[in-house]
């Protein structure tokens, strides 16, 4: 009896055995690319480290070590020796304006301007030969990163063109010379739109040729030659093929118009697009309720036949529709930010009023009514905030929605928030609030803050760590605008750079700002990977390799986690493949 027992035991094990034995051998179905020999840096929930991943479909069938990976590779498979390099999740950089960037520089190069003394040089020439009817421009030029640390005053701009109209555009806040003003019937009795404001000597009361969120009364003609459909779709495939080559695979376009929703989702219909876009819309609110409540209603219309541009989730994951956006104040880069204390006297931003603290846009009497139907419409919410001010009225308005729905898990965010408080992480927490932050504004202008606001103010600037550490969500980006270039771009775009912002915390003048503040490794490449994806809902389907996920990966030519810290400013792509296709490969 027990010798039948245990033969009948060894009969099951055997078949099992062999069961499992003929399992291991078995050949998986062939995949498209293996790459093999790597340190693979998942980004998964462990930061595990493998050898080799295998894709096949556009997405990650395998993750494992090199000789498991191997047995995917048949005559067809594409077997990528990556002789040790690393191998890591695309980098998705949250805030870019591609839209517009692409063909920033469609007329001519944009200069890159360091001083007040190269502008001035710059107009005299673009002055030759013009008259009244044409305006010198000069796109997002900001005081803190000229060697003057200030704006030009209008004597200089009347200097350097005393009969052809300048316009200075630093976004939110603009200068314009004599010519300019005269052109456009500004005088010492011009009103101040809303929200908006003609700086005038408070003792002659003429204008000063600064422009806060007034620029619009300027009567700049239109560009002369205007990108055809065609030639904006070929801009934009050029700037998405540097994105690749810097190891973007996706963006998140901050301020999406139907027009470029369209063409974006275009690209991709086509096959032609090579970065994955969250698309977000802008509503600006009236100037009363009931047209607040009609532009949010127009958020989403669309021409008979097409997808809505809207709420949050249309789309696919090529192109998708992200959080719906107003801004809240200006920004620090030109002393607009809203503070809980004045900015202080100084030639920076020409600021002369002690007590200003900033521009606060939208009426807190129409704001919160109207997101709390975005949000009950099915919108995640997001607002321009950066100073700490702002961000008061930002989560008390989101505070307010809470009461009327759970909003916990809607992943409501914060962009920029560059200054922060003790007060408001706790709401961020109790609210589930995440943020999208740009730390190269800190390497470009933190010295100037710092000479403005202080150290005490500066504090609580850009604080990633205690984001980190208080269990928040953040996300890196970049807020690139204007020119192409990876460092020259306004705001310089690379995400190596604003890797290594997050973990030295240094200036581009040397200025070391809050060290406590300075991310880990991991943590600065989460910052670009997975915790972006994490903003926009998109984390189950990238920002790590891992089995079943987007075979959106880089290949690098330098260890992140190992090389000294200054060298992950220059890291270099080797490959970018974007839904299993190679999008970006170095010759």
């Amino acid at each position: 009896m027990k010798l039948c027992n245990t033969l009948s035991i060894l009969s099951v094990f055997c078949a099992a055995f062999v069961s499992l034995t003929s399992f291991a051998v078995e050949a998986p179905e062939a995949a498209d690319y293996i790459i093999i020999g790597a340190k693979v840096i998942t980004v998964n929930s462990k930061f595990a480290i493998a050898q080799a991943v295998a894709v096949r479909g556009g997405r990650i069938v395998a993750v494992g070590k090199d000789k498991e990976i191997s047995r995917y590779a048949d005559a067809h498979t594409r077997i990528i020796e990556a002789k040790g390099k690393v191998v890591m999740p695309g980098l998705y950089d949250s805030h870019v304006h591609s839209y517009k960037a692409a063909v920033s520089e469609f007329e001519a190069p944009m200069p890159v301007i360091t001083s007040i003394a190269e502008a001035q040089d710059y107009i005299r020439k673009q002055a030759v030969g013009k008259t009244t009817n044409d305006w010198i421009i000069l796109e997002r030029i900001y005081p803190t990163r000229l060697k003057e640390n200030r704006l030009p005053t209008l004597a200089e701009l009347d200097a350097a063109a005393p009969d052809v109209p300048v316009y200075w555009n630093s976004g939110p806040v603009s200068m314009a010379n004599s010519k300019a003003m005269e052109v456009s019937k500004i005088t010492k009795k011009t009103f101040n739109p809303p929200s908006g404001e003609v700086v005038k000597d408070p003792k002659t009361l003429n204008p000063t040729g600064l422009f806060r969120n007034a620029a619009q009364l300027l009567k700049v003609p239109p560009a002369t030659h205007v990108p055809t459909t065609n030639e904006h779709r070929e801009a934009l495939k050029h700037l998405y093929h540097l994105y690749n080559e810097q190891g973007l695979t996706s963006i998140g376009d901050r301020r999406s118009d139907p027009e470029a929703i369209d063409l974006f989702r275009e690209l991709s219909k086509d096959g032609e697009l090579t970065v994955r876009i969250n698309c977000t819309r802008v509503i600006e609110m009236g100037t009363n309720l009931d047209e607040s409540m009609l532009r949010l209603d127009a958020i989403t219309n669309s021409a008979k036949g097409k997808l809505p541009y809207g709420p949050t989730g249309v789309g696919d994951d090529w192109v998708r529709i992200g959080p719906l956006k107003t801004f809240m104040d200006g920004g620090m880069l030109i002393g607009t930010a809203y503070m809980r204390t004045p900015w202080g006297i100084g030639p920076t931003y020409q600021i002369t009023e002690p007590s200003y603290r900033g521009i606060l846009y939208p009426s807190q009497d129409i704001m919160p009514s109207v997101y709390r139907e975005a949000a009950l419409r099915g919108w995640q919410l997001t607002a321009h905030c950066v100073g700490d001010a702002a961000m008061d009225v930002l989560l008390n308005c989101y505070k307010y929605i809470s009461f009327k729905t759970n909003i916990t898990q809607r992943r409501f965010l914060i962009t920029h928030g560059n200054f922060q408080t003790a007060q408001n992480w706790s709401k961020c927490q109790q609210l589930g609030v995440c943020a999208d932050m740009q730390p190269v504004w800190l390497y470009k202008d933190g010295d100037s803050l710092l000479k403005t606001l202080g150290p005490k103010r500066m504090k609580m600037f850009m604080p990633f760590k205690t984001w980190f550490e208080d269990g928040l969500t953040i996300g890196g980006g970049s807020d690139h605008m204007v020119k192409l270039d990876s460092i020259d771009g306004i705001n310089p775009w690379n995400p190596w750079l604003g890797m290594w912002v997050t973990l030295a915390r240094q200036t581009q003048g040397g200025v070391v700002i809050n060290p406590e503040e300075k991310l880990t490794r991991e943590q600065a490449i989460r910052f670009y990977t997975i915790n972006n994806c994490y903003l926009n809902f998109e984390e189950t389907k990238k920002g790590s390799i891992e089995i079943g996920k987007y075979a959106d990966l880089i290949l690098i030519d330098r260890d992140i986690l190992k090389c000294p810290e200054n060298d992950i400013r220059d890291t270099k792509v080797l490959m970018t493949m974007v839904g299993g296709k190679v999008v970006w490969e170095a010759k």
